[in-house]
């Protein structure tokens, strides 16, 4: 047997590995096949790829270019090199590569997807449909391209478009869920509906994997409370919130330490210290809370603001938190000291968190950083931007945590699912935000989601005096705003104001006692 019949055989073998998920194994053998075929540019595609799985994508991004240059024209390579570029928010490296690899291959369909992904993460989703387009015109049997291009019309508030795609992406692959999901959040079902019909058939296929039926079972509840049928819902809520915890990673307890070290960090700290050490020009309101307590209402009423560029949910103060200050999964009280008591050092860390946003190309003076679990990070805000404006969504507890635990989500939000565990977080919530009033008493605004529903107009008021904006009418008829949603809240948050979200747990009272109890 020749070392091509050899090399053929290993790369297969590797590949089987994938539809498992072994990655552990992947990088173990890869990095023997390299070792005894260092000439050969897919074992080190394989193991660049395998890093990234498990989010090693700077170890990736080492090995990806060390196979690009054995091979620079393996598209596989350039393109899993841009998506690790883009996954550190290299967005310009990834993009050029992404442009490299439609030049060598006009009909490389998976680089014009990969391309749209890019330009959907900086909310341009009118570019990142263009490139899902050109992706179909190169191959239209592929469901993710179809469900890509349904994300993206529904982040538009184009709904009709969005379904279609989601239907046609369902017409492909019967099993892709997500799809039904999607469906389900743009809809007001009736008794007649062909979709509730259709998945009421699917979900009693018994080839559903967990995460299928987790899909199906929240997008039955929402359409069974649509037709208010909620002992029914109810039973699908409870199906899909204990599988979903059953393939998820959450400890409590960490959560409870995660939140202990924070309030013994911060307490040593007198805010009054710091002062702007950057020279950008650019005035930021982050807006945060618990998820579904009104963060995305109330971006879309800051964001429909002439002076205002609504970002969305920005991951970029996590990661750099993360990365600077963690050390073994705990928050490093050295680590911290070292940067916050440096003011070159302060500067710095700010600075990295433009670079980010300038990806963005703001022309507006403002701009909102809305990821709802940044009031973690509140004293790192105030010391990293002192002139921020920060904005805390309020919820009735009750309403919120029963709108979190009907909705499924995806990248960090995973204390929902259990009862117990959702008022365990809740709790520690609110006992971190009185920490924070504690510290920095009238340095953020706290709105009421209550009172925003019920007297629009005086608390729009409130929020547009205490970010130092003029008045306009924009903002209270903020339904019109076309700033993207990416959020399980884009169905509402294209509506005028309404005030049936209010005590609306009540319709769930009898069955969540357990939760309830605990406030």
């Amino acid at each position: 047997m020749d070392n091509l019949e050899k090399i053929k055989i290993l790369v297969r073998e590797i590949q089987n590995l994938f539809l498992t998920n072994k990655y552990g194994v992947i990088i173990q053998e890869t990095k023997k096949a390299i070792k005894k075929y260092p000439n050969v540019s897919i074992f080190y595609n394989m193991l660049g790829l395998a890093l990234s799985k498990l989010g090693k994508f700077r170890d990736a991004i080492l090995v990806l270019k060390k196979g690009l240059s054995i091979n620079q024209n393996d598209l596989a390579v350039i393109n899993n090199l841009a998506n690790a570029y883009k996954n550190i928010f290299n967005y310009e490296e990834a993009e050029n590569l992404y442009k490299i690899s439609i030049s060598k291959k006009k009909d490389y369909f998976n680089a014009y997807v990969n391309y749209g992904n890019l330009k959907r993460d900086l909310n341009d989703f009118k570019d990142a449909i263009t490139q899902y387009k050109k992706a179909l015109n190169y191959n239209k049997d592929i469901p993710d391209i179809y469900y890509s291009l349904s994300m993206a019309y529904q982040a538009l508030g184009n709904f009709k478009e969005a379904e279609e795609y989601a239907t046609k992406t369902i017409e492909k692959n019967n099993r892709y869920t997500r799809a039904d999901l999607l469906i389900s959040r743009s809809r007001k079902y009736t008794s007649k509906d062909d979709h509730l019909e259709k998945m009421k058939k699917k979900v009693l296929d018994e080839n559903l994997n967990t995460s299928e039926k987790v899909d199906l079972y929240f997008a039955l509840a929402k359409a069974y409370e649509d037709l208010g049928e909620i002992e029914r819902s109810f039973e699908y809520l409870k199906k899909g919130n204990k599988l979903k915890r059953d393939i998820i990673k959450f400890d409590i307890d960490f959560e409870k330490k995660t939140f202990e070290d924070i309030k013994n960090l911060f307490s040593k700290i007198n805010f009054e210290d710091f002062k702007d050490q950057t020279n950008n020009n650019k005035n930021i309101i982050f807006i945060l809370g618990m998820p579904r307590s009104g963060t995305t209402l109330t971006e879309q009423i800051i964001s429909a603001h002439s002076k205002v560029y609504g970002s969305g949910e920005l991951p970029y103060l996590t990661t750099i938190v993360n990365e600077k200050f963690y050390e073994n999964k705990s928050l490093s009280e050295i680590k911290v000291n070292e940067i916050i008591n440096n003011d070159k050092k302060i500067s710095i860390t700010a600075e990295d968190y433009y670079s980010y946003i300038k990806n963005y190309k703001i022309t507006s003076q403002y701009f909102t950083d809305k990821a709802p679990l940044n009031f973690l990070w509140i004293g790192f805000i105030k010391i990293f931007f002192p002139n921020a404006k920060i904005i805390h969504c309020k919820r009735d507890p009750k309403d919120n945590c029963v709108s979190l635990y009907k909705n499924v989500f995806e990248g960090g939000i995973n204390f929902c699912y259990t009862e117990n565990e959702l008022g365990t977080y809740y709790k520690l919530y609110e006992n971190l935000m009185n920490f924070w009033e504690s510290k920095l008493s009238g340095k953020f605004l706290n709105i009421e989601y209550e009172k925003l529903v019920k007297e629009p107009k005086n608390e729009i008021k409130k929020i547009l005096e205490y970010c130092e904006l003029d008045w306009e009418e924009n903002c209270l008829n903020f339904s019109n705003n076309k700033t993207p949603i990416k959020t399980a809240s884009v169905g509402q948050a294209r509506n005028q104001i309404y005030s049936s979200s209010l005590k609306s747990f009540s319709k769930y009272e009898i069955y969540l006692k357990d939760l309830f109890n605990l406030f």
